[in-house]
Order: structure tokens, then sequence, then C-alpha cells
């Protein structure tokens, strides 16, 4: 999932799309598959749960001000990390966990190279 990303986000690069050479949308290229990975295989299978995922990332995404797309899949891997944990998917909160620190400390570097620039 990460190899094919990083293709895309080099093949947008190549195409001329300038706004891909950030680090927030480099780190959400890569976030956003394995965070939709994730959500598709806690709710594979149960109807209730899908429904209450689709409510609770539209509220987070239509309710939230969100400066930046990096920012935008943080919250959507806290709400997947909760997800997964609640319905005891230990390899998936594993993966969340860390998933989320990553990102949590991307956004910290981009946040502290925008203050220092």
């Amino acid at each position: 999932m990460i190899a094919i990303s990083l293709y895309l986000r080099v093949l947008l690069q190549l195409l001329g799309q300038t706004w891909v050479k950030t680090i927030a949308h480099t780190s959400t290229l890569l976030l956003l598959p394995i965070l939709t990975y994730v959500i598709t295989s806690v709710i594979s299978g149960n109807i209730a749960l899908s429904l209450g995922m689709v409510g609770a990332l539209s509220i987070v995404r239509f309710r939230n001000p969100v400066r930046s797309p990096l920012e935008l899949s943080v919250y959507f891997g806290a709400i997947t990390l909760g997800i997964s944990a609640s319905v005891s998917e230990k390899w998936l909160y594993i993966l969340m966990v860390s998933v989320t620190l990553v990102a949590v400390i991307l956004f910290l570097i981009h946040m502290a190279l925008k203050i220092l620039s």
C-alpha cells in the first residue's frame, strides 16, 4: 500500500501537480490507504458498525474546521483507532497506534517547520 502511495505521489509530481510536494499532502497520501484498509477490515460484514463509522467520519469532516489534509487524516486515524479497539481487533489496534504516532510526529514536524519559516 505504501509503495503504491509513493508511486502515486511521484506520478502526480511528474505530471506537474505542485500541491503534492508539501509534507502535509505527502503524509496524507501515505496515511489514507492504510486508514482505509483498517476501516474496511473492521466494518466489513457489520452494517451497524459501518453506518456508525460513516456518521462519525461525517461529523468530524463537516463540523470541524480542518486546516490541512494531514490534520484530517489524523482525525480519521483517531476514529479508526477507537473503532478497531472496540471490536477487539488487536492487530488492527497495534497497526493504528503505530500509524497514528507516525502521523502525529509528522504533523508536529510540519507545524514546527511552518512556525520557523
